[in-house]
Order: C-alpha cells, then structure tokens, then sequence
C-alpha cells in the first residue's frame, strides 16, 4: 500500500524521568504500536539527581524513529505528534548547547536556599503567585544555586530551559515552552498567564532567557530537515506542544469532571484532580498547573512510590522480579506484621514539602523476611499516597471516583492495599499509558478531530474495580 494511503496514526511521546515511551493510536483510540527506552538518573553528591539531556533526547529520538518504523509496517502513517514531558528540569544553555547536566525534579541542593526563604516568611509570597509551593524541585531554588555554585555557567548561560524545549529548539529552530510546564517551574504567574517580573528577579535571571510560552494546543510544522530524514517523519507530519506529564495523565484517564480523582504510582506518586481555574489550598499543600483552557490540575505529589519499591527489590530483595515481589508480598497480613517502611528516600514533596527528611525501617525483628520488607514497602507508599489524596478530597468536597493507573496496577496485592488504605473503590483505568494517551487527546483537540477535553470519555473507562 502506498505510504499516502496509509490510514492515519497519532503518536503520543511521553518524555518521563528514567524512560521515555512513545505510543501510536488509531483515530479511533486503539493502540498501533509501542515503543519505550530508557536512560540513566546519576547523583554524584547526596541528593543531586540529573541527567544527561544530550543522550536522554538521542534516547527519545530514536524511541520516536522505531515506533515511526514499526507504525509502517502495521500499516499506518503518523501524521501527529504530541508531547508529554516531566517536570522541573533545568538546562542553562549558551549558544545552543547544554552547558551541564539537566537538574531534574528529585534533585534537593537547593534545599538550603529554599529553606532559608521559608524563614524568610516568603511563602504566601511564592505560593499564591504561582501555585507552587517553595520547594527544592521548582526552579528558583535550583537558579540561585546556580548562579552561588557555579557562577561561570551561570553568566555564560544566555538561556535556562527543560527538555522539551531543548528538543523542540532543536527541531523547530525556536525557544518555546508550552503554558503546563511554565506553570510548573515556580517562575509562572497564574494570574498574569505570564513570567512573574519579581520573582525573576530574585532568580537573578532576565525574562529574555526563558522561552516564549505558548498554549498546549499550538501545532508546529516543519520539522528540521536533518532530524526528518534521521526519524523517518512523514513531510506532513504536524507535532503538538503538549503539556506536562502530570497533567496529561488526568486528560489520558479521563478525570475532568468534579469529583473525579485520580492516583497514580510510576517512579513518584501523585493524586489530582481537575478544576476550572487556578486553586489554592488553604494550608499550601497542593500545587494547581495549567491544561488547557478553563482545565487546571490541582495535585499533590510524593517522591518515593514506585521507587521505594525498586529500592527494596535490589538491596533487600536480591533483585527480585516484580512477579516474584508480588508473589512474596501476598503472602503477608495486612500491617506487614509490625515492620512499618516510612519511604522518604529522597526527602519529600507534599502535603508538608521536607525535602531533607529521609526513610525509616520501624519495628524490624528476626520474624521479618523478604515479604515483610515487600509489604511495608507497598503499604508505606500507599499511606505517603492517602496523606495527599485527603487534601484532594477536601478540595474536590464529593468524590465520585477514584480512578488508579501507572505500572502498580499489575500488582492486585498492592491495588488492594490502597483500596483498603483510601477507604475507596478503585477503577482501574482500561488505558494504562495514561500521558502518552492524554497527549493523544489534546493533539486532537488542537486539529479539530475532537471539540471538547470531556470526549475522552468517549474512548475510556475503568475496567476493574478494587474494593476496599
């Protein structure tokens, strides 16, 4: 069949913090082909964490290029190409190039800073700004260490940027930054919709250094010439700015009404919901980022979910597989039989935003064995999840669902655990790739194939429940 009259594909790209998976869709929602890679996390000092934003774009690049390849030879062409991206990454940048590696979101060496602006009493400041609470992940904390620490980066730097912005300047020849992950670095003013001059100034940064922001819906076209021959990228392809990956996981589960939660575990955990305009919580709890027109995600975030599980296979676990995880921790009671995980492996973010308070083993003896440790593990995240799913719930006022996703739904003993944890029934969403889906979902909006953010209703639905 020629490749013209090839049926259409949409392909989701999901730019996360240890992998990047790239999804192609059907218009009418099913799944084409799948691709995934994976890339390093280093931290060399105590709660640095960053990235090599050179190899994780060549990583994302060619997971691109196979899901391309493969979406031919299932005979489909991709003609969209939208964008989810994790948050709060810092790149400085002089005449192109990275001048370090990227901060990621888990990085706390700026938790000095932070704190001393805490003292300082500047919280009301910060938060009721920009909706994000003063933390070490959000971007001015990590400026100001840049420009202490390493002041020579920080004066040849002529922009700071994320790794979607990278890539796009890379593809488009533009700097540009899609609203949802403005408003998420901590320099967005929700009010303005735009770079908040004071803050910036406490940066010590200027607004020419940032990207121009534009909405999540706005469609690029003419991708550099070099990188469409290198992907295999159809000459008419048309690429969507995206958002953010945590608020695309509410668009891909479809949780857009009020009352409607959602929860998820990938490497970080978080509970959300979806609000019509930027809310605060009265105790600076949550954070609220943009969608997309009259669609805010108010949340809630915790470090360590299924990274404290990692942690537990490999240095307590021998390296056990997930099966094998799931197998032993079944065979433990509920309350892991005193052994209590509290899993804070690298500080926390909500509801209390402690960046530098760290993990507990509680109540150890030598009736604990592998099981236990599995358990405590799984029952830790899942309390760490309800301390910022209530908050959630006080803001939404009545829950009507409850709506679970990310890798620890393959494991029943650890959905049964936040169901009784939650004290709620639980929908396991049918469209595991959540992001990957939801940028689906919005590069639709953008061309016209759906009117309205609430059509993924359409196309999703909770499979399985899980009671408490």
């Amino acid at each position: 069949m020629n490749r013209i009259t090839l049926p259409e594909a949409t392909l989701g790209v999901d730019i996360g913090t240890t992998g990047c998976r790239c999804v192609a869709y059907s218009d009418e929602a099913e799944v084409v082909v799948m691709a995934e890679c994976f890339y390093p996390t280093s931290s060399p000092k105590p709660g640095w964490a960053e990235q090599d934003s050179d190899l994780v774009l060549a990583q994302v690049e060619e997971c691109i290029k196979v899901a391309i390849k493969s979406a031919e030879e299932a005979q489909y062409r991709v003609t969209l190409i939208s964008f989810s991206a994790v948050n709060h990454g810092l790149i400085p940048l002089s005449e192109g190039k990275p001048l370090r590696p990227c901060i990621i979101w888990a990085d706390n060496r700026s938790a000095p800073i932070t704190e001393q602006w805490r003292l300082e009493g500047r919280q009301k400041e910060f938060y009721e700004t920009t909706c994000c609470p003063i933390h070490p992940m959000y971007l001015p904390g990590k400026l100001v260490w840049l420009a202490k620490e390493e002041p020579e980066i920080f004066q040849r730097a002529d922009r700071f940027l994320s790794l979607k912005e990278l890539l796009f300047y890379r593809w488009f020849g533009r700097f540009v930054i899609d609203a949802s992950i403005a408003s998420s670095t901590g320099l967005f003013n929700v009010s303005k919709f735009d770079w908040d001059e004071e803050i910036l100034r406490t940066t010590g940064i200027r607004r020419e250094q940032l990207s121009e922001i534009v909405p999540t819906t706005d469609v690029f076209r003419g991708v550099n010439r070099d990188v469409s021959d290198r992907l295999g990228l159809s000459p008419d392809v048309r690429v969507i700015i995206g958002a953010g990956d945590g608020v695309l996981s509410s668009l891909g589960a479809g949780a857009l009404d009020p009352g409607e939660v959602t929860v998820m575990i990938g490497t970080s955990g978080a509970a959300r919901i979806t609000v019509a305009k930027p809310t605060l919580d009265s105790q600076g709890r949550t954070w609220c980022y943009y969608l997309a027109d009259g669609a805010w995600v108010v949340g809630g975030a915790i470090n360590n979910a299924g990274l404290t599980l990692q942690w537990v296979r490999e240095k307590w676990l021998n390296g056990a597989s997930f099966e094998e995880v799931e197998m032993l921790s079944a065979q433990v009671t509920s309350g892991s039989e005193g052994l209590m995980l509290m899993p804070f492996l690298t500080g926390e973010r909500s509801p209390n935003w402690e960046p530098s308070i760290r993990a507990a083993l509680i109540g150890l003896d030598m009736a604990h064995g592998p099981g236990h440790f599995a358990r405590a593990a799984m029952e830790g995240v899942a309390y760490r999840l309800k301390s910022v799913f209530e908050p959630i719930v006080e803001m939404a006022g009545v829950v009507h669902s409850v709506r679970i996703g990310g890798g620890f739904i393959a494991s029943p003993t650890w959905v049964q655990i936040m169901a009784d944890v939650l004290n709620s029934p639980l929908e396991i969403l049918e469209e595991p790739q959540g992001s990957a889906f939801g940028a689906v979902v919005l590069a639709w909006l953008a061309v016209g194939r759906k009117k309205r953010p609430r059509c993924v209703h359409e196309t999703i639905s909770g499979k399985k429940r899980g009671l408490p």
